[in-house]
């Protein structure tokens, strides 16, 4: 028993690389977020800008502002709370908790984006009531 618990230690261990948060690995590497098509929340008729004040970044914290406009290009806020998380799918994991401050009606900057490793990733955004999610919507991006 103990053995196996050692081997399953050893593949966790080397499965998925080196941490960039245990140290400093290398200089960060920009990723590529080359989607053109437009992001909309369906259900509140919202559509979703993004732009990268820093990043999208490997071995480094990322920050980007996302912005809600309603038809009319009024900033507006959801009805429902809004979250984000990112998501390797290749890999099965995400990443940790991504802080969002609401800078003004409609308009959220997101810090504590870290992506973990290279590779490609979702970024996520989602709309959520009780517990519920509602809307979603993600896009891929490579790093």
């Amino acid at each position: 028993m103990r053995f196996f618990s050692l081997i399953l230690l050893s593949l966790f261990v080397i499965s998925c690389g080196d941490s960039p948060f245990t140290g400093k690995l290398s200089d960060p590497f920009r990723g590529d977020d080359s989607i053109t098509t437009d992001l909309r929340f369906e259900t509140e008729s919202l559509t979703i800008s993004r732009e990268w004040k820093k990043g999208p970044l490997l071995y480094d914290s990322s920050k980007i502002t996302i912005s809600l406009t309603d038809s009319a290009g009024n900033f507006t806020d959801p009805i429902g709370n809004f979250k984000a998380y990112l998501w390797m799918p290749n890999m099965g994991h995400g990443s940790y908790p991504i802080s969002i401050n609401k800078l003004a009606t409609g308009i959220y900057e997101l810090t504590d984006v870290y992506f973990t490793m290279g590779g490609l990733w979702d970024f996520h955004l989602q709309l959520e009531e009780n517990g519920n999610i509602y809307d979603s919507v993600s896009w891929p991006l490579t790093l």
